[in-house]
C-alpha cells in the first residue's frame, strides 16, 4: 500500500462505489471481529493522519450502528472521525438524524450525484485545517485519553451513567473491582453487573438520585471480583444536560470493608466480656433499659436473674485462678444453651451472672431449672469432673413497677436468700400480684 492513502478507510460489504473510487484507499466488511487482524487496517490506521475518516456504509441501519459501537469501543475513533456513506436512493431521511446523533462528521448521499464530488472536498478541506472539526476532534480525544488516564490511576472504582441507568464509562478500578471486562460493563446496567438483590438496591438509589437532582452517599454491599461481598460507600452526583434536565450520574465507590470489621470488632469488645464472650455489665444494663421499655410498651412482664456460683473462692484458692476462669467459660456455655436467642444473658463481674428474658411463665421455668442442670453438668478438668453448683435469685415484674436498679437490688436480695437457705437453689419472686404504688 502506498505511504500516502486516499483519506477514506470503507466498511462495506458491498464493493467501492465508482463515485467514491478516487478516495477509498481500502475496504473491509461491516463484520467487525475479524478487522484488526485485517493488514489493511493495520496499515491504514498506521499511516492515518489529519483529513483521514472512516466512511461507513449506511444501507442497513443495525449494522452500520453496530459498525461505529465496536469502532468506538476499540479505540479506533480516537482522533479519527467517521462520515457515514448511504448507497441508495431514499436513505438520508431515515439514518441521517441518527447518524448525527451517533457523532458522524458527514453522510454522503449516492443521490447527490454530480454535487457528491463537491461535498467530499468540503468535509476533506475541513478535516485537514488545523482550525477545523477534525482538528479540535483530535484535541478533545487527546483530551479524553489524558483524563481517562488519569482516571485509570486512581485507586478508588468510578463510572458514569446516562440519566437510563445504563454505564457509558468506567475507569480501570471499577472493572477490576468488579471482575469484568469493559465491555461486560459499558452499555450495561446494574442489572447485568450485580445479583439481582443488590442491583434492586442500586437501581433505587439511581432512581432517587435522579429525582433529587443532586449528590447521594449511602453505604451497601458489592459483590467483588473474587465473588465476595464487600461492604463499601457510594458517592454519587447527578450532572445535567443542555436543557436543564438530569442526564446520568457519576460515581466512585469506596471500599469500607476493613474499617466496618474493625468498627464491629471495637463494638464487640465493649460490648462483651471478654472471659466468656457474653455481654458484660455495661452492654446488659443498656439492652435492660430497652428491654424494660419496650416490655412496658407491649404490657408484657419481665423476668431479671441474678446468680453466682457457690464457693467460687475455694475454687480459685485451690485449683487456682486459670481453672476458676475454666469454670466461669463452663458455667456461662451450660447456661447459654438453656436460653433463647433473645434472651440476655451477661457476666456483671467476678462470679456474678444476670439474665433477663420476656415473659412470666418461661422466667419462672428457667429460674427454677437452672441450678439443677447446673449441677447435673460438671466440668472437665484434666478427665476429671469438677462440681460447680449455682444460687439463683430471680424477680418477676410488671415493667412499670421498678426502675432497673431497682429490680437487680431485689434479684440480689432474693439470691442471697436462696444462698441463705443453703446454696445450689434458686429463690423466685412474683411481684406482679404487688400493686404498682
Amino acid at each position: 500500500m502506498s505511504q500516502d492513502p486516499t483519506p477514506f478507510f470503507l466498511l462495506s460489504d458491498a464493493p467501492v462505489p465508482a463515485a467514491l473510487q478516487a478516495w477509498v484507499g481500502s475496504r473491509h466488511s461491516l463484520s467487525l471481529p475479524a478487522l484488526p487482524a485485517d493488514p489493511a487496517v493495520q496499515e491504514w490506521m498506521r499511516v492515518a493522519e489529519l483529513g483521514h475518516c472512516w466512511l461507513v456504509d449506511g444501507r442497513d441501519a443495525h449494522a452500520w450502528r453496530s459498525c461505529v459501537a465496536a469502532l468506538r469501543s476499540a479505540g479506533w475513533l480516537d482522533g479519527l472521525p467517521w462520515a457515514l456513506w448511504l448507497p441508495e436512493p431514499g436513505l438520508r431521511d431515515s439514518q441521517a438524524s441518527m447518524a448525527w446523533e451517533q457523532g458522524a462528521v458527514e453522510v454522503f448521499d449516492a443521490a447527490q450525484g454530480e454535487a457528491l464530488a463537491n461535498s467530499v472536498h468540503a468535509l476533506l478541506q475541513r478535516l485537514r485545517s488545523p482550525h477545523g472539526q477534525a482538528a479540535q476532534l483530535r484535541r478533545d480525544r487527546a483530551e479524553q485519553k489524558a483524563l481517562r488516564a488519569s482516571l485509570d490511576n486512581l485507586p478508588a472504582p468510578i463510572f458514569i451513567k446516562n440519566a437510563a441507568g445504563v454505564y457509558t464509562e468506567a475507569n480501570q478500578s471499577f472493572v477490576d473491582f468488579l471482575g469484568l471486562s469493559r465491555e461486560q460493563i459499558i452499555g450495561k446496567t446494574v442489572y447485568d453487573v450485580a445479583p439481582p438483590e443488590l442491583a434492586a438496591v442500586y437501581a433505587d438509589a439511581d432512581q432517587r438520585l435522579l429525582a433529587s437532582g443532586a449528590r447521594q452517599i449511602y453505604d451497601t454491599q458489592v459483590r467483588w471480583a473474587d465473588g465476595g461481598l464487600r461492604e463499601v460507600t457510594f458517592y454519587k452526583a447527578v450532572f445535567h444536560g443542555m436543557d436543564g434536565a438530569p442526564a446520568g450520574q457519576a460515581g466512585a465507590i469506596f471500599d469500607i470493608t476493613e474499617r466496618k470489621r474493625m468498627e464491629r470488632r471495637l463494638r464487640t469488645l465493649a460490648e462483651t466480656d471478654s472471659l466468656t464472650g457474653i455481654l458484660n455489665r455495661r452492654s446488659f444494663i443498656e439492652q435492660a433499659e430497652r428491654r424494660m421499655r419496650d416490655a412496658l410498651a407491649a404490657q408484657e412482664p419481665v423476668t431479671v436473674m441474678l446468680f453466682d456460683l457457690d464457693h467460687f473462692k475455694q475454687i480459685n484458692d485451690l485449683q487456682g485462678h486459670a481453672a476458676g476462669d475454666a469454670v466461669l467459660c463452663h458455667i456461662s456455655s451450660v447456661v447459654g444453651q438453656l436460653l433463647r436467642a433473645e434472651d440476655m444473658l451477661a457476666r456483671m463481674g467476678g462470679d456474678e451472672f444476670a439474665i433477663m428474658l420476656h415473659g412470666a411463665l418461661d422466667g419462672q421455668a428457667v429460674a427454677e431449672r437452672l441450678p439443677a442442670v447446673v449441677a447435673a453438668t460438671p466440668m472437665l478438668q484434666a478427665g476429671q469432673p469438677v462440681a460447680c453448683t449455682i444460687s439463683l435469685g430471680a424477680l418477676i415484674i410488671h415493667p412499670g413497677q421498678h426502675s432497673l436498679d431497682s429490680l437487680l437490688h431485689q434479684a440480689d436480695l432474693a439470691l442471697y436468700e436462696a444462698k441463705n437457705q443453703g446454696r445450689n437453689r434458686s429463690v423466685v419472686r412474683d411481684y406482679r400480684l404487688l400493686s404498682p404504688g
